[in-house]
């Protein structure tokens, strides 16, 4: 409230100063002294174009004392004139600079962080030579598809293309890295040889992977490593050159360092290392990679020749898939493929056209911020305009022209709007270091690998701001100064005419601006109640489990060279030992738990209804869980018998589908000894023993997700979540269990060490909820006090203009509650419109918001209603303070008053 009446003071006083002969004696002085300089501007323009005449010789000298007198001087001599006049206003306003600054940086610091995020997450391009031409190439198919492509796809694309310079491709990998008796987990890059030399990347020390160099199986094993990575693990050790280190378990030589500049291509990550092809036969399960062309593990990216556009090599790529689903109708019929700048294929070329959306949309609403503040600051110098009449028309009756005058007026709106843009760059710098603290704690595990974005202002961003900045100048600046300068000036020297009621147009004007800020508020709000909804239906959604009470521990003892058989009796072991740990009430093991890591998927084969050969088989997702998940989890078993020691390798294959998997493949039957494959039409089959209730399993979802499970005894993997359901905080037996794991196994870096909940709080839980919702609360909340000081500062502003009026009244009869309902009525109309026009605009961009909600619809009556009663009551509350205020005029003062 103290920043209303301050606001509104400063409103005030504007218009007070026209009343003020020593004011106005001040202002006239001022412009007949700028007057006098312009009259020595012109005497120094002549003599310096009659030297320039004497010049015998068209030299520099003469060439500069033409120009002069040509009147680029003039010209710019005025405009030093105006910056200083418009600094000299600026320090004797300081109350209403204050304020205009204040409003614009909070509108352009908004809109610096978003366009930040924006330009860290699509618009920066990769540190590389003319990243313009790298692409993406994105297979896709009806179902299932994940944008890669099989070895021998890739080869025919290679091998046929003539379009690209190179086209080359890598495959993420997790793994572990000892060197000196350290084990550390690293994320890494299998790529081609030609990876480096076609994104043109140098090394910063040793040598890169050469063309053709790793992409044979049982090559020796070659590292480069990341220069984070060096940095951390080696203290930037020049001797790691030539180093044997040991990568999951196998020999491998250190070979050279990425420069700092670059983290790899694999979207907000910084690469540890980066590992040839073959290490995919040598430390991985490669499986078929080399020669089965449904084994699409490889991202596929390409560099354009010079000169080729998009829909060239668009074109091309089209002839070489269509032969290749002619030739290889069992892998690649149905496969289209896509060529996506880099740029546009974030986080994947898939889901790419999401990123647009939201970014857009957050833009849109920090736009809408920056025009509240523009909005806010255009009633504010109308209002100085307004006050400023008489000084304009003194400047005008002494020849001063109406552009001269203008651009004077313009000079400090935008010198007003600049010094916002350096406070807004401030705000929004500061509030994305404290988000940036955030993400990295929310994505970091405990080997400090988490997500890199760089979200930090650059020159594009500065760019943006400054653009900004000077729009919103000129436009908040350019309306008052038209407005000031069509007055008519014999009317505006009369004396009686200071003091007299605003003209019609001019209330009007003032009037629009605020039914444009209360629309713009209320469309802010409407979005962040839509996210806010949006959030409270995804916190009370039903997961499918229990989160309370459960650790998870990951880890992966192939890191270290452990075979198949090693690893069983390592987990085995370790589940006995924790078990013993005081406070423990059950284990169990899994490939992945729900918000964890994206589940496997395969094709299923139903055999009660096989694939056509024109078919592609639908592609679910599934986990691989040892006998007791269920029960540690808390997963209800609605149907048949949960898995047991006796679903071992020797005995037949066994499954439990979830409630939605069953409908979709058996609707109307029971699914019990129901049988599908996972290779083909054929077999061999898996049997289904259970069905378990639906849930959450890697992304939020209102969606029914068809899922199953299968043993882990029946299908190995090393890489596992070790959950621990206790009865005591799960936090305080983490040292316990890394104190037995690493009794186990000394060398095993444990990957990270996490609750439930705090996965379900995760980046594939709760978290873009949150961020969502709280972004657009603080903007909807930003909007609102730039609204409601908007409104204040109109009705407070007219209160004071119709003072005469009011005490006329008053002197005849008028009682204080008609005062009070006169005064309330005009704030009473302009909410009214403002919540009207808002609604419109608020139903038009929850349209967009459609596809970013859960569990609430995106023309949510509840939201709609309570947002603008909200907003009506704060409203008409701003306007009843200088309501109030008009009750308490004095007669014979108002009677007085000019």
């Amino acid at each position: 409230m103290s920043l209303l009446r301050n606001f509104a003071s400063g409103l005030r006083s504007l218009f007070r100063r026209q009343r003020a002969g020593r004011e106005l004696d001040e202002e006239l002085r001022g412009f007949l002294e700028m007057a006098a300089e312009e009259k020595m501007k012109d005497g120094m323009c002549h003599q310096e174009a009659v030297r320039a005449v004497r010049l015998e010789r068209g030299g520099l000298e003469a060439a500069k004392e033409v120009v002069r007198a040509a009147g680029w001087e003039s010209f710019v001599e005025t405009c030093w004139s105006d910056l200083r006049f418009g600094l000299r206003m600026l320090r004797k306003n300081v109350g209403v600079t204050a304020t205009v600054v204040l409003t614009l940086a909070l509108g352009i610091g908004v809109n610096a962080a978003m366009f930040s995020l924006l330009n860290g997450w699509l618009l920066r391009p990769l540190p590389v030579p003319s990243p313009q031409q790298v692409t993406v190439l994105a297979s896709q198919q009806k179902e299932g598809s994940n944008g890669n492509f099989s070895y021998p796809d890739f080869l025919d694309f290679q091998r046929e293309h003539d379009s690209f310079s190179s086209l080359f491709g890598y495959a993420f990998g997790i793994g572990g890295l000892s060197a000196d008796g350290d084990a550390r987990e690293i994320g890494y890059s299998s790529v081609t040889g030609n990876y480096f030399s076609a994104l043109g990347v140098k090394p910063a020390l040793g040598r890169l992977f050469l063309p053709g160099e790793g992409e044979k199986p049982g090559e020796e094993l070659l590292v480069v490593l990341g220069y984070s990575f060096w940095q951390n693990k080696f203290a930037g050790d020049p001797h790691v050159i030539g180093k044997s280190v040991r990568v999951n378990g196998k020999q491998a030589t250190v070979i050279g360092v990425t420069p700092r500049e670059f983290h790899g291509t694999v979207f907000a990550l910084d690469m540890d290392a980066f590992l040839p092809l073959s290490a995919l036969s040598l430390i991985g399960d490669s499986g078929n990679f080399w020669t089965a062309r449904d084994d699409r593990g490889l991202t596929v990216m390409g560099r354009l020749k010079q000169g080729t556009t998009l829909k060239k090599a668009q074109s091309s790529i089209d002839v070489i898939a269509g032969r290749l689903a002619t030739q290889y109708p069992e892998a690649d019929k149905g496969v289209n493929v896509r060529v996506v700048p880099e740029r546009l294929a974030r986080p994947g070329a898939f889901v790419a056209t999401f990123v647009p959306v939201i970014a857009s949309l957050f833009l849109a609403l920090a736009g809408l911020v920056l025009l509240l503040a523009c909005t806010n600051v255009a009633n504010i110098l109308l209002v100085r305009a307004t006050a400023r009449s008489r000084e304009i028309a003194i400047r005008s009756a002494l020849g001063a022209s109406r552009a001269r005058i203008t651009r004077q007026v313009v000079t400090e709106s935008l010198l007003m709007a600049l010094l916002g843009s350096v406070v807004g760059i401030l705000l929004g710098a500061a509030s994305l270091a404290a988000g940036g603290s955030l993400l990295h704690s929310t994505f970091t595990n405990r080997n400090n690998r988490g997500f890199s974005i760089d979200v930090s202002f650059d020159w594009s961003v500065f760019a943006y701001a400054t653009g900004m900045a000077i729009l919103a100048g000129i436009l908040v600046g350019l309306w008052p100064a038209l407005r000031a300068t069509r007055a008519n000036v014999n009317v505006e020297l009369q004396e009686g005419n200071r003091g007299a009621s605003p003209s019609r147009a001019k209330s009007a004007v003032r009037s629009a601006l605020t039914v444009a800020q209360l629309a713009c508020s209320l469309v802010l709000l409407v979005a962040a109640g839509l996210f806010v909804r949006s959030l409270y239906s995804a916190e009370h959604m039903y997961l499918g489990f229990n989160p309370d009470q459960v650790l998870n521990v990951i880890m992966n003892p192939h890191e270290i060279g452990y075979d198949q058989a090693q690893t069983k009796a390592f987990y085995d072991e370790l589940v006995d030992e924790v078990r013993r740990i005081p406070g423990m009430q059950s284990t169990s093991m899994a490939f992945t738990v729900p918000m964890g890591r994206p589940s496997n998927t395969t094709p299923v084969f139903v055999e009660s209804h096989p694939v056509s050969p024109r078919e592609r088989p639908p592609v679910i997702a599934y986990d691989g869980i040892s006998p007791s998940y269920l029960e540690t989890m808390q997963v209800p078993l609605v149907k048949g018998r949960p898995f047991t020691d006796a679903d071992s390798e020797a005995a037949p294959p066994v499954a439990i589908v979830n409630q939605a998997m069953a409908k979709r493949f058996w609707p109307n039957e029971d699914p019990l000894s129901k049988r599908f494959s996972l290779k083909s039409n054929s077999g061999p089959f898996v049997e289904i023993v259970g069905v378990a209730g639906d849930g959450q399993y890697f992304f939020l979802s209102t969606a029914a997700q068809p899922y199953f499970y299968l043993p882990l005894a029946q299908n190995f993997v090393s890489y596992r979540f070790l959950q621990l359901r206790t009865s005591v905080p799960p936090q305080s037996i983490v040292s316990s269990v890394e104190e037995q794991v690493h009794k186990l196994a000394p060398d095993l870096p444990i990957d990270d060490i996490r609750t439930m909940q705090q996965l379900v709080e995760g980046i594939a839980g709760l978290f873009l909820f949150r961020l969502a919702a709280t972004v657009a609360a603080i903007v909807g909340f930003l909007g609102l006090v730039l609204a409601i000081v908007g409104v204040y500062g109109v009705i407070s502003y007219s209160v004071g203009q119709r003072t005469h009026e009011l005490g006329i009244r008053m002197a005849l009869g008028a009682r204080s509650g008609d005062i009070l309902k006169l005064v309330s009525a005009q704030g009473l109309r302009l909410v009214g419109f403002g919540v009207a026009v808002g609604l419109l605009a608020a139903w038009a961009l929850s349209r967009a918001m459609k596809g970013l909600l859960v569990g609430v619809n995106a023309a949510d009556p509840v939201t709609f209603v309570t947002v603008a009663a909200v907003l009506i009551l704060i409203a008409l509350s701003a306007c009843l303070v200088p309501a109030s205020r008009a009750t308490r005029v004095d007669p014979m003062a108002a009677l007085r008053y000019e």
